[in-house]
C-alpha cells in the first residue's frame, strides 16, 4: 500500500520561503549521501536566501560538476543568472540544475534532472514540482532534527 503526502509544509509555515518536492513544501531537501552516492543535492533556506550544495552528474560528457554555496567549485560548470534564480550549466553547455523563485508565491522551484553516474534518472523537475525517484532523500529539518526521510 503507497501512501502520498501532497500539500505539507515540511519544518516550513505558509508563506515562508520554501521549495516545492515532491508536491510538498518545505525548508530543506538532501538527495543522496554526500561522499557516498555519485551524485548529492543539498538545498536549504537560511536566513531568507537560498542555497545549494551538490555534486552533479553530466551523463552525456561523464562528468562531475561539484556546487558549494550556489557557486560551481571549478571550472567544470559555470553559473548563469536569470530573472527569477540562476542556472548551473556544464562545460559543455547542458542544463544539470537550476532555482527559480516565484516572488508572489516565495516558493523556490528546482529545475533540471539529477543523474548517477550510470545515467539514471534519480530526481527531475515537472512542470512546478520537484519530483524523487529514487532515495535515500530528506524533507524538511529544524536544528539538528531531520524532517521526512526517505530511504
Amino acid at each position: 500500500m503507497s501512501v502520498a503526502l501532497k500539500g505539507n509544509y515540511i519544518c516550513v509555515q505558509p508563506g515562508q520561503k520554501a521549495f516545492k518536492v515532491a508536491s510538498n513544501f518545505t525548508n530543506y531537501l538532501e538527495l543522496g549521501v554526500a561522499g557516498a552516492t555519485d551524485y548529492y543535492l543539498e538545498a536549504w533556506v537560511e536566513g531568507g536566501e537560498v542555497f545549494i550544495n551538490a555534486t552533479l552528474v553530466d551523463p552525456q560528457a561523464k562528468s562531475f560538476c561539484r556546487v558549494v554555496n550556489n557557486f560551481p567549485e571549478r571550472s567544470s560548470c559555470r553559473r548563469e543568472m536569470t530573472r527569477q534564480g540562476y542556472r548551473i550549466l556544464s562545460q559543455s553547455g547542458q542544463h544539470l540544475l537550476g532555482i527559480e523563485l516565484d516572488v508572489s508565491t516565495n516558493v523556490c522551484h528546482l529545475r533540471g534532472t539529477i543523474y548517477d553516474a550510470k545515467g539514471n534518472v534519480i530526481a527531475q523537475d515537472d512542470g512546478d514540482d520537484f519530483l524523487i525517484h529514487h532515495g535515500p532523500a530528506i524533507l524538511g529539518r529544524s536544528g539538528q532534527a531531520r524532517g521526512i526521510v526517505l530511504e
